[in-house]
């Protein structure tokens, strides 16, 4: 009867992560004539969208297919349509209309918006952006150009006959903030339900974090780190985890971190970054004209290989592979053609055939090029130049660049606490105890500032949240009414995250 049960509950999860993978399995791309790119187990595909004119999907965009890997919903960072280019029922102008005129309506920065799915035929559409005020400070008084906005969609694939409805329009997670124009990128919940999404701060290197469940968003709060500096002019740029989702890597085209990434660990169970390791591209001279020279210095995209050993760099007219484990590099393409007819490499994604294609910067080029075999160390990971060719009958519209996805396929992961201890201490000298608790939990801690404790469950869902005042420093409270499992505990001074931890209930 055991065998029966593991042997159904094995196809089942085999069944689930086979329909995960398919979440990704067909890419739009490109602007005028844009283009269906379809990973099949026979080949590529491409057909282009069945439009006279699509909209431009070449630096905002995403896209996602349903479980059988079918496209239903795809992008261009303002705006949702359905497979074919046409808008979904409210799906037009899901950002601040100042911005959305200005900019033609379509993003020009990398990693704009993004779609997470849920049970039910339910997605998530998220979007960083402009506010109407930050927007004309910026362009029109010269202010400082970061977004100040991060807003999120629901839509519903189940309404109007399986068309699909935006349910839920332009719903704030931020509001006067201050975030990056690019870097954005989600993980799953080690649950292998929910998404974790972290989305790159303004100038200083801050990362916000949010978790999206079935019902609800949770702020996470936020970490900050002493480096790098990024500045306002970051129209190109990415963030990437890699295939297990246990490394999370971010850079921008900045002149104030010129060349720099940043690499983390990161916990799936918790949301946490740590362990931050900034890596220096190499800079390379290369040809502008017959006269003079110029130095490569800006990155503009990064992608994991799909076994994690390497990460692939993209500058704007170079592509260099790191090894994590002896930290060398390698010079893997400069320009594929001339100098005249090149775009600019941006950012680089991993795809369903496990190549990795490296979109083109404002990219109306009918090629996209790609790495082959980037599993492979040095020269053999044979980079093909302008190999994913899109050509038409158009003279315009082509290939610009991958869509934005996270690795839909990752399923879910055991998070056991690593030995719950009688007593587990935290690195700012807050103490919960026992642990595991059954009836009291005591929490004692020593902070300057009034603070409060958030215990929440695996689905991110805050079960209590205790007042911490700077004046009593010790805290009693009842767990009895609380189910056996495991928790996460968390010390926050506003949206800041000051401390984490793992807390078990035993009742």
């Amino acid at each position: 009867m055991k065998k029966t049960i593991l042997a159904i509950l094995t196809i089942l999860l085999i069944n689930k992560i086979e329909a995960q993978v398919n979440y990704g399995k067909e890419w739009v791309t490109g602007g005028g004539i844009s283009y269906k790119i379809n990973f099949a187990n026979t080949g590529i595909i491409n057909t282009y969208l069945d439009t006279f004119y699509s909209p431009y999907f070449t630096e905002g965009n995403s896209n996602i297919c349903d479980t059988s890997g079918n496209l239903i919903l795809c992008s261009d960072g303002f705006n949702v349509y359905d497979s074919n280019a046409n808008y979904i029922d409210g799906g037009d102008t899901l950002i601040p209309n100042y911005y959305y005129t200005e900019q033609n309506g379509w993003s020009f920065a990398s990693q704009s918006s993004i779609f997470l799915p849920m049970d039910s035929s339910k997605y998530y559409f998220i979007t960083p952006t402009f506010s109407d005020s930050a927007y004309y400070e910026c362009h029109v008084n010269s202010g400082s150009c970061f977004f100040d906005l991060l807003l999120y969609n629901v839509i519903d694939m189940k309404a109007n006959g399986g068309a699909g409805k935006v349910v839920k329009r332009m719903q704030p997670i931020m509001q006067n903030a201050q975030l990056s124009k690019t870097q954005m990128m989600a993980c799953r919940h080690a649950n292998g339900k929910d998404w974790w999404l972290l989305k790159q701060g303004g100038d200083s290197n801050i990362v916000y974090k949010f978790l999206f469940t079935q019902d609800s968003v949770y702020d996470f709060g936020r970490q900050v780190f002493n480096e790098p500096l990024f500045g306002a002019w970051d129209l190109e740029g990415q963030s990437v985890f890699n295939y297990d989702g246990s490394k999370y890597a971010t850079t921008v085209k900045s002149f104030q971190s010129t060349g720099l990434v940043s690499i983390f660990d990161f916990d799936r169970c918790y949301g946490k970054l740590s362990n931050l390791k900034v890596i220096h591209a190499p800079e390379i001279v290369f040809p502008i004209d017959s006269i003079t020279n110029g130095l490569d210095a800006l990155t503009t995209g990064l992608a994991y290989s799909p076994n994690g050993r390497f990460l692939y760099v993209a500058l704007q007219y170079d592509i260099y592979q790191y090894d994590t484990q002896d930290t060398t590099w390698y010079l893997v393409a400069g320009i594929d053609t001339t100098f005249t007819q090149f775009q600019n490499y941006t950012t680089i994604y991993l795809a369903p055939d496990s190549k990795l294609y490296i979109g083109n910067f404002n990219g109306l080029s009918k090629q996209m090029s790609r790495i082959d075999n980037p599993d492979v160390k040095g020269a053999g990971c044979n980079f093909c130049p302008r190999c994913l060719r899109l050509d038409s009958v158009f003279h315009y519209g082509g290939a610009g660049t991958p869509p934005c996805m996270p690795n839909y396929s990752l399923g879910a992961k055991v998070c056991f606490p690593d030995g719950a201890t009688e007593v587990q201490k935290a690195a700012n000298n807050i103490l919960l105890y026992p642990n595991p608790a059954n009836t009291q939990l005591n929490i004692k801690y020593n902070s300057a500032f009034d603070t409060r404790l958030q215990i929440v469950d695996m689905l991110g869902i805050v079960i209590k949240e205790i007042f911490l005042s700077k004046t009593t420093q010790t805290v009693a409270i009842n767990v009895n009414d609380m189910m056996s499992g495991v928790y996460v505990y968390r010390q926050l001074e506003g949206k800041a995250i000051l401390n984490t931890g793992k807390l078990v209930i035993n009742n």
